[in-house]
């Protein structure tokens, strides 16, 4: 096989030859087991390139393959295979009945004869040797081919990884939303809890001023009762009992609007606290509308706030018609005792009508 100088390597051919190399390489190992001589591996290396694969050998080619002994033994070697190549190529014919010149024909047909089936497996083994290289070409577009699909399944598999990790990225910031929602729900819960205890502490405030309300009005009925059985003994006393009984009345008063202005306040709070929590719960659900199933245990809640509101609302309101019952008493308390202002004084025992 002899190549031009300044022909330039395909890919093709470049991986045709390093096929060809590795084959060669493979039957020289072959060769070197089966002849461990040194001279006679380089004989045996020289007829497998030039009869197997058709390359003229030489003696750095022999050297590179073989590696063993010194530069001149594989020169010694190549010449003596020119030289018996030759020899073989030479044909003679001895016969004592034949004449010189019929003895030249003869040889001359034999060697032409030689030399055509020579060149006629030679042609063969290239025919052949062809057919190895178009295998071994279909072979690396074969392996071309698998690389190729190993090429796109692997953008196939980046592209899927991308996905997946675009994918859990959504999922984490989904996720830190939702953190974000049970963080602003628990901000609100604990808002309407802080409420709820206020709403408890105004309660208890206004259940000791209904207590001490009630003492003080149980106070002022005792401290009427005392004056009318006194009354008839002294107008003085009467006139006294009337004046502790009107500051008891204003105090009472003043207590009772003091109670009016913090049931005011009270509701007042109330109000907002309400309308604070219809607004939150306005704006949790609407920002999470996919999360109803959380949202129910604050809705349940909030229903609750609501409930305790209105019972709040209706203790109050109890507490506005006790407190207006008391001021009526007041009031008629006050008007029982108001006729002994101008009347005389007399010894006369004074007699409660039915109270």
């Amino acid at each position: 096989m002899v190549r031009h100088p300044n022909m330039t390597a395909s890919p093709e051919s470049t991986s045709s030859e390093a096929a060809l190399q590795a084959t060669l390489a493979a039957d020289v190992a072959t060769l070197r087991a089966q002849f461990p001589e040194t001279r006679a591996l380089y004989r045996e290396v020289c007829g497998l390139l030039f009869f197997r694969y058709g390359i003229t050998p030489t003696a750095n080619k022999l050297y590179g393959l073989v590696r063993k002994g010194s530069m001149g033994t594989p020169t010694e070697v190549l010449a003596q295979f020119w030289a018996d190549l030759r020899g073989k190529m030479r044909v003679t014919i001895d016969h004592p009945d034949l004449p010189d010149a019929l003895k030249a024909i003869a040889a001359n047909a034999v060697q032409s004869i030689w030399q055509a089936a020579n060149e006629a497996a030679t042609g063969e083994l290239a025919a052949l040797r062809a057919e190895a290289r178009l295998q071994a070409s279909e072979a690396e577009a074969q392996r071309d081919l698998a690389r190729a699909a190993v090429v796109v399944a692997e953008q196939e598999n980046a592209a899927m990884q991308a996905g997946l990790d675009a994918e859990q990225s959504a999922r984490a910031a989904l996720q830190g939303e939702l953190d974000a929602e049970r963080q602003a729900h628990a901000a609100a819960r604990a808002r309407q809890e802080a409420g709820q205890r206020q709403i408890e502490a105004l309660e208890r405030q206004l259940g000791e001023l209904r207590t001490q309300f009630s003492t003080e009005l149980e106070r002022t009925r005792e401290q009427v009762a005392v004056a009318q059985e006194r009354a008839s003994a002294t107008e003085r006393r009467a006139l006294r009992e009337i004046d502790q009984e009107r500051t008891l009345r204003q105090k009472g008063e003043q207590a009772l609007a003091d109670l009016r202005a913090e049931l005011a306040a009270v509701q007042a709070r109330a109000q907002d606290a309400a309308v604070a929590g219809a607004e939150e719960r306005a704006r949790l659900q609407a920002e999470r509308d996919t999360l109803s199933r959380q949202l129910a245990e604050a809705e349940q809640a909030i229903e609750r706030g609501q409930a305790a509101q209105e019972e709040l609302r209706a203790e109050l309101g109890m507490a506005v018609r006790r407190a207006e019952r008391a001021a009526a008493e007041a009031t008629a308390t006050r008007r029982l005792v108001s006729p002994r202002r101008g009347a005389p004084v007399t010894r006369t025992k004074f007699k409660p009508g039915p109270a």
